[in-house]
């Protein structure tokens, strides 16, 4: 990554346009997976991101971009544009805040600031269109059950939606233990009918 900021970048829309980015934000590198629409609890410890969460409260919001394990400065290009939606000081004194997804963005031109900060200019990625696209019974049946088993999920969502297909399968995909380089691949916005069977195998193994 370079070191010295650089304030625009040029991409191109599929019609071949160039389209200005250049606004920025503080990239967060986790290895997690996050949707619009999905919500995430984060612990937040550090002084730079704690820094980075007091200038995210204030309506910017931050990206959650996926880093590999083992070499730190390989950041993937694309990553969620996440808003602060709650916060709670844990028991052990940690900083608690709840994200939820509001879209998925392509970054450009990332480095690390003075402060320590990865910071990125970005522009949209689309994601899935609004399909009217039925998916099996089971999926929801699946998902109301995680649910109900697990405290921390129904605490992260006190407004399930599980009457939207789409909706469903961006939280099943979230939360199930695929690898997430597999889970990448279904952020694509035309992925969203090969998605379904494959929850399918998983969940039924059919």
């Amino acid at each position: 990554m370079s070191n010295s900021p650089r304030k625009c970048t040029w991409t191109k829309t599929e019609s071949g346009t160039p389209i200005a980015s250049s606004h920025e934000l503080a990239v967060f590198p986790l290895p997690i997976f996050l949707l619009p629409g999905g919500r995430q609890r984060l612990r937040i410890f550090e002084p730079k991101y704690l820094a980075m969460v007091a200038n995210a409260a204030q309506g910017e919001g931050f990206i959650l971009a996926t880093q590999h394990n083992t070499r730190s400065e390989q950041l993937s290009d694309w990553g969620t544009k996440v808003s602060i939606v709650d916060f709670n000081m844990a028991d052990d004194h940690i900083l608690e805040i709840d994200v939820e997804g509001q879209e998925l963005v392509q970054l450009h031109s990332s480095y690390r600031s003075q402060d320590g900060l990865i910071k990125s200019s970005f522009s949209a990625q689309p994601h899935w269109p609004q399909l009217h696209y039925k998916v099996p019974k089971v999926f929801a049946a699946f998902l109301v059950q995680l649910f109900r088993d697990h405290d921390a999920i129904r605490k992260l969502y006190p407004t399930p939606n599980f009457e939207n297909s789409q909706w469903i399968c961006a939280r099943l995909l979230e939360m199930m233990p695929i690898p997430l380089e597999k889970k990448t691949e279904f952020t694509k916005p035309t992925s969203f009918p090969s998605l379904v069977p494959f929850l399918n195998q998983i969940i039924t193994g059919q």
